[in-house]
């Protein structure tokens, strides 16, 4: 490969600071726990209360998640370490009509980086399909999980009293 085919492009750039969520997957520990933490305090200030835009939100991003993490592939491989804009969408799906309330997102967090890790069926199997989709599908999965477990959670200790807001 000649030097000129080596020089990286300005759409390159963009691509990788996507796909790495502002470059956090670059952190040599954990990257992904980063990518999940900077969408938690993305999502703080930026998540709206009402689901159906949630809802609308997590739709529009998707396409855009498979479209980075697959243009990703030729820089750091399937599903590479640095690759986290799927955790990013991960934890908006956690997040998905979750009170915003410190001690929810938190909780939200610690679930959904549980459930990325361990990747209960069918999410491990899903992570093996090719391109973008196989890298954000797997989190995806691991983000509902994780919703429906916040969800629970939060239904159980409204039952104790414990209610958020």
């Amino acid at each position: 490969m000649n030097n000129q085919a080596k020089k990286s492009r300005p759409i390159d750039y963009i691509r990788k600071f996507f796909a790495t969520g502002s470059f956090t997957g670059y952190f040599p520990i954990a990257p992904g726990t980063w990518g999940s933490l900077l969408a938690c305090i993305i999502l703080w200030f930026v998540w709206p209360p009402q689901w159906y835009i949630q809802f609308a939100a997590i739709i529009v991003f998707y396409p855009i998640a498979v479209y980075f993490a697959g243009k990703a592939e030729a820089y750091f491989g399937h599903d590479g370490h640095p690759i986290v804009i799927d955790e990013v969408i991960g934890q908006m799906v956690t997040l998905f009509m979750a009170p915003h309330d410190l001690l929810v997102y938190v909780i939200g967090f610690l679930l959904f980086r549980a459930f990325d890790i361990i990747k209960p069926p069918p999410a491990r199997g899903w992570e093996k399909f090719r391109g973008g989709f196989g890298i954000v599908a797997d989190d995806m999965a691991a983000g509902v999980y994780a919703a429906i477990t916040l969800q629970l959670l939060i239904v159980l200790l409204a039952k104790w009293g414990i209610e958020f807001l």
